[in-house]
């Protein structure tokens, strides 16, 4: 009994030795290719697909003789998955005065210099959060399951990097684009949360509110701008220079861009009501079903209906139509709400609706002037909904920074989609190219004209996934 009972004893103490070896070497592995603080992951030993990439010198390679390599290890995302890229610098024998030295080859431009991810791997992250609204946190954990170690908090640092570069260049030539060329904008806000720095006892404080604007720019450029708040001053200096038509919602903080002072030249913003807005108005009257909301809606419907009929004119053709067919039925509905306006009284929902188009009379009446103009604005506030998505999704952004790195991207996914581009294989170029192309021709990377200028590049630097580009003439 007791040599039965002694060998058992030995067998569980071998086996739970066995197991314990065991978990020990996975906690090992996990600790080996889990980031840190102080440590970068180990992509070489990582099970994901290498990508072997050289990157040598043109100028050595006839002369010299090569002796090695350096290798440097990165995130890389493809269609299908996520690989490790392999960059591999090639090092050269060099003879000089005395003896002979070692010469490693120069390293390609990049936005992200000693970075873990390549620019695929960053568009990856932008995409997924700012156009399929996938918060980081959830996106680390999808990572995770696919072998790929990438924390939070360096997706953060990517994602402003990322969105800053963008910004304060390719992003920064669309807005001077649009504001000098476009002869329509139609711009809406809406608030996001922002989350506070520490106060000086280091206590947390509650988050405070930013303000996105959105700015659609003819067909050419979506665009976005976040600003601290939402006054007379932020609209000004959003808008400086534009000379153009504003279809903007009635708030008053755009008054200021077509009643303040004159500019140097005498030419001022033209502001251009909504109708949907005046809709949304009458509409809540009518389920609470006062007479005066059931018929603002038929007018309503009708002058939408008669003007879908000739939307898809010329524009000189549908100006014509537009004053033969359209512009009768917007003086006999002004002049119904003048009438109806003296007939009902005290204040409810249906003097809200009448007032609302007597105040924006001057306003709903300017689509007359331009066959380009829309009735409503509706445009700007779908353009808004990637914002409002995200507000559910993240409830909040780190920084200001945080926000108008955020702002950049979303510009240039908006962008995509309206030229019917792949936003992550877009992205993804262009962080590429962003380092060797001139200042002064940064809106040829812009969405509109990318096929134009991707149409120049040399086809296999596009797909070498380290490459020093070549810059076509303009």
């Amino acid at each position: 009994m007791l040599a039965r009972g002694g060998h058992a004893q030995k067998v569980h103490r071998d086996g739970a030795a066995a197991i314990l070896g065991g978990a020990e070497g996975f906690r090992r592995e996990a600790l080996e290719l889990r980031p840190s603080r102080r440590h970068r992951p180990r992509l070489e030993l990582s099970n994901l697909p290498k990508v072997v990439v050289e990157v040598p010198d043109p100028a050595l390679e006839a002369t010299a003789r090569r002796i090695g390599f350096d290798d440097s290890y990165l995130y890389m995302f493809r269609r299908g998955g996520w690989s490790v890229l392999v960059k591999r610098t090639i090092k050269y024998e060099v003879v000089v005065s005395g003896g002979t030295s070692v010469v490693s080859a120069p390293q390609p431009k990049t936005l992200f210099p000693k970075g873990l991810l390549h620019s695929s791997a960053v568009a990856h992250i932008l995409v997924q959060k700012f156009a399929l609204g996938v918060p980081h946190y959830r996106l680390e954990q999808h990572m995770a399951s696919e072998s790929v170690r990438i924390d939070r908090s360096t997706m953060c640092r990517y994602v402003e990097e990322a969105g800053g570069a963008l910004g304060a260049t390719l992003v920064h030539a669309m807005w001077q684009d649009a504001l000098a060329h476009s002869s329509v904008l139609a711009t809406d806000a809406t608030s996001a949360l922002i989350q506070p720095e520490k106060s000086n006892d280091g206590l947390r404080q509650a988050c405070k509110k930013g303000h996105f604007f959105t700015v659609v720019a003819d067909c050419d450029h979506v665009l976005f701008a976040y600003t601290e708040r939402h006054t007379q001053e932020a609209v000004k200096a959003l808008f400086k220079g534009y000379t153009g038509y504003l279809q903007c919602d009635a708030s008053n903080v755009y008054d200021v861009l077509e009643r303040g002072r004159p500019t140097e030249h005498g030419e001022s913003v033209s502001l251009v009501g909504c109708f949907a807005h005046c809709r949304r108005y009458f509409f809540e009257a009518a389920i609470c079903k006062y007479p005066v909301g059931v018929e603002g809606l038929a007018r309503i419907r009708a002058l939408y209906a008669v003007d879908e009929a000739f939307q898809k004119l010329p524009p000189a053709k549908r100006l014509q139509m537009r004053d033969a067919h359209l512009r009768p039925l917007i003086d006999e509905f002004f002049a119904w709400v003048h009438r109806a306006n003296v007939t009902v009284d005290g204040r409810n929902l249906a003097t809200r609706a009448l007032g609302y188009a007597l105040n924006q009379e001057p306003e709903l009446r300017r689509v007359l002037e331009d066959p380009r103009l829309p009735l409503d604005n509706t445009r700007s506030e779908r353009s808004l909904r990637k914002i409002v998505v995200g507000r559910k999704n993240w409830m909040f952004y780190g920084s200001d920074a945080h926000a108008q790195s955020a702002a950049a991207i979303f510009a240039l996914i908006a962008s995509c989609r309206l030229h019917q581009l792949d936003p992550e294989q877009y992205l993804d170029e262009v962080l590429r190219l962003l380092p060797y192309w001139p200042a002064e021709r940064y809106l040829e990377l812009a969405p509109k004209y990318w096929g134009a200028t991707r149409a120049k590049l040399d086809a296999v630097e596009l797909e070498v996934p380290v490459v020093a580009f070549t810059v076509p003439a303009a």
